[in-house]
């Protein structure tokens, strides 16, 4: 996982470095006052990308040997600017979660919600770090159909990342979500528990504003 986190950094620092040149020559000065004259962090869009989905948490070895799983997430955002410098960003997401353990794999699906604070540290590039709420929506195991009883239907978590933008209007990205909450309130047996295992995933995304 860390290895994955690390170079999706280095592919989204280097895309932005590529942008940044592009934009150098003689029209720089007008493409600055063109950016600073309007906030560049205004707009909806849309969104979708690649999940690296795991479990954690003090209770995880109750799972056995598991490892990550890897899936998609898709959503629209909307990104209100307050200055040149700092935005709020809701977004809608449709997100696959899960792991894999003992040759099966744990699909868990969930509409979520993070409200991210958007820092802008160049003119393509920002840090991403607010909250999230989710929902679950659905539990597989492999094709199968799971009951969500023994599951905790709401979620929440913290997500933090960067953003690199391209010609104003596409994005790539990187983000890690630390999941809370507990996956599980019931055991196999339909017993209640006290189980600290939650989600994790690291997710790299493109997008595209209107």
């Amino acid at each position: 996982m860390k290895k994955t986190l690390f170079a999706a950094l280095l592919l989204l620092w280097s895309v932005t470095g590529f942008a940044q040149d592009e934009t150098e020559g003689p029209n720089r000065f007008l493409q600055n006052h063109n950016l600073l004259s309007r906030s560049p962090n205004a707009g909806i869009g849309i969104k979708g990308g690649v999940n690296f989905a795991s479990v954690h948490g003090s209770d995880k070895d109750k799972f056995g040997a598991t490892s990550s799983h890897t899936s998609f997430h898709a959503g629209v955002f909307a990104q209100f600017g307050i200055s040149n410098f700092f935005s709020l960003q809701p977004e809608l997401l449709y997100t696959r979660k899960g792991y894999e353990r003992q040759d099966s794999v744990f699909r868990l699906d969930y509409l979520e919600v993070p409200v991210l604070a958007v820092f802008n540290i160049s003119r393509n590039l920002s840090v991403h770090l607010g909250p999230q709420v989710g929902v679950m929506m659905s539990v597989k195991e492999e094709d199968k159909e799971v009951d969500l009883e023994p599951y905790n239907s709401f979620d929440y978590g913290l997500a933090a990342g960067l953003e690199g933008s391209l010609m104003e209007r596409f994005r790539v990205g990187t983000r890690y979500v630390h999941g809370l909450g507990d996956l599980r309130k019931q055991d196999d047996s339909g017993s209640n528990i006290d189980e600290r295992i939650k989600n994790g995933v690291i997710q790299v995304y493109v997008g595209i504003s209107f």
